[in-house]
């Protein structure tokens, strides 16, 4: 099954998708800031990112420049999770924001496992 990483300030948060994903399967690793992410994705070259947008320091943005400038990681797929969006406006603009995946932390849990298959399909 896949490798995906979830990178994201919230403990709540990573445990949380942490636990829903392990459960369908998957294989899961946590960072809880993005340079614990980006060395992560680096060395263990997941198939999905989850990066929270809004974390201290280096946020969802700067982490997603940094990581597709990098060889190793640009090819990595990566979706945002984020609190700023709610789920149907997600679902109204079809996961995609400014031409990037969103997930929305109020997705319920069995639309958010079928999105991240989705994506991992893709």
């Amino acid at each position: 099954m896949a490798k995906i990483l979830i990178v994201d300030d919230d403990e709540i948060m990573l445990k949380l998708y942490s636990e829903f994903l392990s459960k369908e399967g998957f294989e899961v690793l946590t960072a809880g800031n993005a340079d614990k992410g980006f060395d992560l994705a680096a060395s263990c070259l997941p198939d999905l990112i989850l990066l929270d947008v809004m974390m201290p320091g280096v946020d969802g943005a700067e982490a997603h420049e940094r990581l597709s400038k990098d060889a190793r990681t640009s090819g990595i797929k990566l979706v945002f999770l984020t609190s700023l969006v709610k789920a149907e406006e997600v679902a109204a603009n079809e996961g995609n924001i400014g031409g990037l995946d969103y997930i929305s932390k109020s997705t319920p849990k069995e639309e958010f496992i079928k999105r991240i298959k989705e994506i991992l399909r893709s």
